[in-house]
């Protein structure tokens, strides 16, 4: 290690690898000094605000159309939600009061006004409030911009420059990487902020750690990996070699990469074919090329609907926005999970009380079940949808088959309603569960005669089998999918769905793995659904692989006792994949 190599862990809000420079923005690059005015100069600061108000509706109404063209719109709300506090006709008034009464600048008015407006929003502990904190900053940073002539989007900086600071807004986030910034680390924030939501529909890696634009200085070679969560700071030659060889396997390029696919679904070398889908959270760059090759989506997020605005959206809103997703990917097939949300989603609101363990409380398909006027609106949006036949409705951490018969009751209850109004949708939509706690596995054969499809969620099934939480670095060295217990459970759940005769698929971060890939073909596994960035490597290792060989392998991982056997088991195994493929070439 060099004397100056320093490795944080960090949180990901955004995955990804990328290597480039620092550039600190930090927050007191704008100031905003108190100048006191004369009643003659009144008028003249008054229309400074009015000029500087009209230039931000000019770049917030570009940035919400690049944003509608780029990741639908959605996305673009986010926007038309800063737009209205930039012109709300009140807060303004009130601002050209203070001006004439306090005879101060309009920069140091407009300013007050903002931080006095945030304090309270920021200290409660609805997400929604801090959100919409963080939108009146992200318009007042603009407006005091224009009005003091600094605007950190026209800050120079080289490509391939990573930025680092307390937080981004969106309209900055989109701003700067047309700039070509490749990534991002910051201080405040959160996976499901609105920085995060845009960063990943432009697969823009961004890592989070307390106080971490105080440590960083400007120029620092970056390493950005957001697979571990670490941030690599002065990191050495080797380092930097082999993570550039890493973010081809890993980044943007392996999405592109698909387009050379030749044969989806992939084959094993003795012919049977292995549905390979993608999780999408939120449309962007990515969806032109899922679509062009015809990989279906075997999870797609609703949820980011409700986080984007912070509210449930109406049904013509949701319509309109399965409706466009539908299209894009018509020839294949989307699964579009209902709301997953709880309170580490959302906070306190009027929705979701305070919960002191919100990973064992009420989120998933459990508060739909209650709330079912927001479910119902949410189905009936999504049957409407499904008029082109390739849209499926997965429901999701179920764990009881009461869950199941309260939920399909709903939508049979919401497709008599649309038959008898003579509005078209699919009668014959398949309906599937998400397997992500223990009880669901171990009662799977019960759960798959109810319902058409299953989808196992491994991150949350190992998490909640191994009660390890794989974002806590105390415990992250006891969460594996690999465990034989999590395995197990999985395997079960497989030969439940088999002896159902219905599709079972698996959507967690293993989906992905390389490793992993053997041992779910051993199983029968009929689609696995991935990060796009992953899809390219697996396909091509899928057609070295024997499903005879890879069922024996699984047969004898899943009589393994530690996680260390099943580790040196799918070594051995890989070693024995690569000596054969070198013989082939020879």
């Amino acid at each position: 290690m060099s004397p100056s190599k320093k490795i944080i862990k960090s949180s990901v809000i955004s995955g990804g690898i990328v290597l480039g420079n620092a550039r600190v923005i930090l927050p007191g690059d704008t100031k905003v000094p108190e100048i006191a005015i004369t009643v003659s100069e009144v008028a003249t600061e008054i229309s400074a605000l009015d000029s500087a108000i009209a230039e931000t509706i000019v770049e917030l109404t570009e940035l919400r159309d690049t944003a509608a063209q780029k990741m639908g719109s959605p996305v673009a709300k986010i926007f038309d939600a800063q737009l209205m506090i930039a012109s709300d006709a009140e807060f303004l008034k009130n601002i050209r009061s203070k001006i004439k009464s306090e005879k101060r600048n309009a920069g140091f008015i407009y300013n007050r006004l903002i931080n006095e407006t945030v304090v309270p929003l920021k200290r409660s502990k609805d997400a929604y409030m801090q959100q919409t904190a963080v939108d009146i900053e992200a318009v007042g940073s603009r407006v005091i911009s224009h009005l003091s002539g600094f605007d950190k989007c026209d800050l120079k900086f080289p490509p391939n420059t990573i930025l680092i600071g307390k937080r981004f807004t969106p309209g900055e986030i989109l701003g700067f990487r047309q700039r070509k910034a490749i990534g991002y680390v910051v201080s405040e924030g959160g996976k499901n902020s609105h920085m995060a939501l845009i960063s990943r529909g432009l697969m823009l890696p961004v890592l989070l750690t307390k106080d971490i634009h105080l440590h960083i200085k400007d120029n620092s070679r970056l390493i950005l990996d957001g697979l571990k969560g670490e941030i690599i700071i002065d990191p050495t030659d080797t380092d930097w070699s082999e993570y550039q060889k890493l973010k081809k396997k890993q980044g943007s390029a392996s999405v592109a990469r698909i387009k050379k696919l030749t044969q989806i679904p992939p084959v094993t070398s003795d012919g049977i074919a292995i549905n390979v889908g993608a999780n999408l959270t939120l449309p962007g760059p990515v969806d032109e090329i899922l679509s062009s090759k015809n990989i279906p989506i075997g999870l797609y997020r609703t949820e980011f609907l409700y986080i984007s605005t912070g509210r449930f959206p109406t049904e013509e809103e949701q319509f309109e926005h399965y409706s466009e997703i539908a299209s894009l990917y018509k020839d294949s097939c989307i699964t579009m999970r209902t709301f997953d949300l709880g309170y580490d989603k959302i906070g306190n609101s009027d929705s979701w009380g305070h919960e002191d363990n919100p990973a064992l409380g009420w989120r998933g398909i459990r508060p739909m079940l209650e709330m079912t006027d927001i479910f119902k609106i949410q189905i009936r949006a999504m049957l409407r949808a499904s008029s082109n036949n390739n849209i499926k409705i997965m429901l999701p951490m179920i764990s009881d088959v009461s869950e199941i018969d309260k939920a399909q009751k709903i939508i049979r209850q919401v497709m008599f309603k649309l038959k008898k109004e003579n509005i078209p949708f699919d009668e014959k939509i398949k309906i599937g569960i998400m397997i992500e706690v223990p009880s669901a596995a171990l009662c799977a054969e019960l759960l798959a005669s109810k319902v058409d499809f299953m989808s196992i969620g491994t991150n949350d099934l190992t998490q909640y089998t191994l009660a390890a939480d794989r974002m806590n670095n105390k415990v992250s060295n006891l969460y594996s999918a690999f465990h034989p217990s999590v395995l197990n459970l999985i395997a079960m759940t497989v030969q439940a769905c088999k002896k159902q005769k219905i599709p079972i698929s698996i959507c967690g971060e293993v989906a992905g793995d390389l490793s992993a890939l053997p041992l779910f073909i051993g199983m029968g596994v009929d689609m696995l659904s991935m990060n796009p960035g992953k899809i390219f490597d697996l396909c091509r290792l899928v057609k070295k692989i024997d499903s005879t060989m890879a069922h024996h392998l699984t047969e004898s991982v899943l009589s393994s006792k530690k996680l260390q056997d099943v580790m040196t088991k799918l070594q051995n195994y890989k070693l024995e994949l690569e000596k054969k493929t070198i013989a082939k070439r020879k």
